[in-house]
């Protein structure tokens, strides 16, 4: 009832989750579609996998400065832009005959996709305020996690008729910037606050730590989630349950499923935990749902830990987002947000080659067994721990 009433009061808020629909659409949407990929380019595995990687990495490096510009300039005249060279650079692939090239567009779309993805949540952050933003970054989180269950499974049907039908989605990102033109507001500026740099935060009152543990949990939620969850598990189920390709898409969708139910609860949980308190959970949840894949021995023991997954993902991805954003002061909310996306971006990149390389040489099972111990025991430390960060509950 609440999002429902937000909607018709604010189309702002429409448009800000259309851009979150379409932006997780770049990786989502391509992954099952790269065999498809590398049988119609008659290259290898690696090769294919440069469509995912070339779009993550410019976002490690050019998201931040983005956000500094979007504190300058405002949030509207970033994003609109962002989004229409999104969907002409990903949809334009259809028609690419060179493979460097769709590569260099792929590099593109990323680096508007990051933009895209840190403006969403500063928007959520600028316009609202209190229980209502809490609600909103929330449903803002389930809806991502309904993009990454349910695009793969539109991205494999596609590939099935062309490899490059997946990629003709993107151009739906133009329509959510036209209609973004009338609809979306920008905050209100203070002049003299826009003129502000973030040196004068980084050295002025606000405590740091907190904002260091917020991007260290933020890096360590997405190395697992792309690093072990949807790299280490599926070769686990491959090898030592022969699944199919369907079958680890079905169990997959699982935790994006939970995830995105626990999200919506955010509000409620955060009066009862700490910001901090809610994220450690998390960690926790995730280590034993780890620890249970690395030892189970029935395809249901799995499905049970998957749960896990998605309870802790949405216990601590969306609960960071809101931190953050409450934390940030208004001038800055651009750069502190493009500094998470630019983490986010680090961790999708460089967990999956990690936990591969871990898993060549000690195996996925004791791989998955001793992070997921080892993440169970720093969650738990960290909930019982409050000297550094002393949070207070939120109101």
């Amino acid at each position: 009832m609440e999002l429902r009433q937000t909607l018709r009061e604010s189309p702002a808020v429409a448009v800000i989750f259309s851009s979150t629909l379409v932006a997780v659409m770049g990786v989502s949407l391509i992954s099952p579609a790269l065999p498809t990929v590398q049988m119609a380019w008659d290259i290898s595995e690696s090769e294919a996998s440069l469509l995912l990687s070339a779009f993550t990495l410019p976002g490690i490096f050019l998201t931040i400065p983005i956000g500094l510009v979007a504190d300058r300039i405002g949030r509207k005249p970033i994003l609109i832009p962002s989004l229409v060279v999104f969907g002409f650079s990903g949809s334009s692939i259809i028609f690419i005959s060179d493979f460097t090239l769709i590569l260099a567009l792929r590099a593109i779309q990323g680096a508007a996709g990051s933009a895209v993805v840190m403006l969403t949540v500063t928007l959520l952050g600028d316009l609202y305020t209190g229980e209502q933003r809490r609600m909103l970054i929330g449903t803002n989180a389930a809806i991502l996690a309904i993009g990454a269950a349910g695009y793969p499974l539109l991205g494999g049907a596609l590939a099935s008729i062309a490899w490059s039908a997946p990629f003709a989605c993107f151009f739906l990102a133009v329509f959510v910037a036209i209609s973004g033109i009338p609809l979306l507001e920008e905050p209100d500026w203070d002049e003299n606050e826009s003129n502000s740099t973030i040196r004068e935060f980084l050295t002025g009152s606000t405590p740091m730590t907190p904002f260091a543990v917020l991007y260290l949990a933020i890096f360590g939620i997405f190395f697992i989630l792309y690093g072990a969850q949807l790299t280490a598990v599926p070769f686990l189920l491959a090898n030592e349950f022969e699944l199919s390709s369907s079958g680890i898409g079905v169990l997959l969708g699982i935790p994006a499923v939970v995830m995105g139910l626990t999200a919506m609860q955010g509000n409620r949980v955060l009066r009862l935990l700490t910001s901090f308190q809610s994220i450690a959970l998390g960690f926790v949840s995730y280590g034993i749902g780890l620890a249970i894949v690395a030892v189970a021995d029935s395809i249901y023991v799995v499905a049970g830990a998957l749960l896990l997954f998605g309870l802790g993902q949405g216990l601590a991805e969306p609960i960071t987002d809101t931190a953050l954003t409450e934390r940030a002061p208004d001038e800055f909310r651009g750069s502190i947000m493009s500094i998470r996306t630019s983490i986010i971006r680090l961790g999708t990149t460089v967990g999956p080659p990690l936990t591969v390389g871990a898993a060549t040489v000690f195996g996925y099972r004791q791989t998955l067994l001793f992070s997921g111990l080892g993440i169970v025991i720093f969650g738990l430390i960290w909930f019982t721990t409050q000297r550094l960060l002393t949070p207070t509950p939120m109101p």
